[in-house]
């Protein structure tokens, strides 16, 4: 009879715990954000540069402007940024594109500054051919002001000095031309570089002028444990570079946790994450 009851007992405690986690998985953390504040100190920033802020955004998976995206919007407006970037799957079908556009006008006009976009791998899974990505691309440019650099790189200037911005495409699916990325880029040039997975990684740690290296992709693991950290990621590294700071000889390589989800409509112990980076 005791042990009966002693199982009962803990029959309750496991679905209480089970319970209350499907509602922060479900219903709570898909809804919040944290927000990351991190300083990158590198000797090759060119003075001018010193304190750009730069934030970051990854992952959308735009179906509805939930609670989250407005309050991404909002410390956006708040940080007065330098420059918003966005390291890739904005949408997860062609037919959704509405709430994303949207999105990013609204994003644009709140930033105050230049935003910049790099296509992830469900971009190229919503427009799967080379006309149906570039035609995607050049309505978001159009209608929303910002910049998607495919395989490219533009430069910034600031008081005399200049840094470099690449853009790779999708590395995941293969997409991504780090030759193209980096045309005319100098070795001895402080580059900062938008890609969408870690999946190139290793790679870039062997470009010289590649300083500081901006990647999504991952969404943290999307569901992670305590004491274990993310169960499962897509990639090649496995949970090796699942979220956070990391560096690669003189290379810094941060990736971001997402604001969206795929597959499964779920946040455990990883929010959603808007980055606030500050270079010095």
């Amino acid at each position: 009879m005791r042990r009966e009851r002693v199982l009962g007992a803990t029959a309750i405690v496991v679905g209480a715990l089970a319970g209350a986690a499907a509602v922060e998985g479900f219903l709570r953390e898909p809804f919040q954000l944290d927000v990351t504040r991190l300083r990158i100190a590198s000797p090759s920033l060119p003075p001018g540069f010193d304190g750009m802020k730069i934030v970051q955004l990854s992952d959308l998976h735009l179906h509805r402007i939930s609670r989250a995206y407005r309050m991404a919007i909002d410390a956006i407006r708040k940080e007065h940024p330098s420059l918003v970037v966005i390291t890739g799957d904005l949408v997860d079908r062609a037919d959704e594109t509405a709430e994303c556009l949207a999105f990013l006008t609204e994003l644009r006009a709140a930033a105050g500054a230049p935003v910049v976009v790099v296509p992830g791998n469900w971009d190229h899974r919503a427009f799967p051919t080379r006309q149906s990505i570039a035609a995607w691309h050049e309505r978001l440019q159009a209608e929303t002001g910002i910049r998607v650099l495919v395989n490219q790189n533009v430069v910034l200037r600031r008081g005399g000095d200049r840094i470099w911005l690449v853009g790779t495409d999708d590395p995941y699916f293969g997409h991504a031309d780090l030759d193209a990325s980096f045309k005319g880029v100098p070795n001895t040039a402080f580059a900062l570089v938008l890609t969408h997975a870690p999946e190139a990684f290793e790679e870039l740690a062997q470009r010289p002028a590649a300083r500081l290296v901006l990647a999504g992709h991952t969404h943290g693991g999307q569901v992670r444990l305590p004491f274990i950290g993310a169960v499962r990621v897509p990639s090649r590294y496995g949970t090796r570079f699942a979220r956070g700071l990391f560096k690669l000889g003189d290379t810094f390589f941060y990736v971001n946790a997402g604001m969206g989800m795929s597959h499964l409509p779920v946040r455990f112990l990883c929010r959603p994450e808007l980055t606030v980076l500050t270079l010095k």
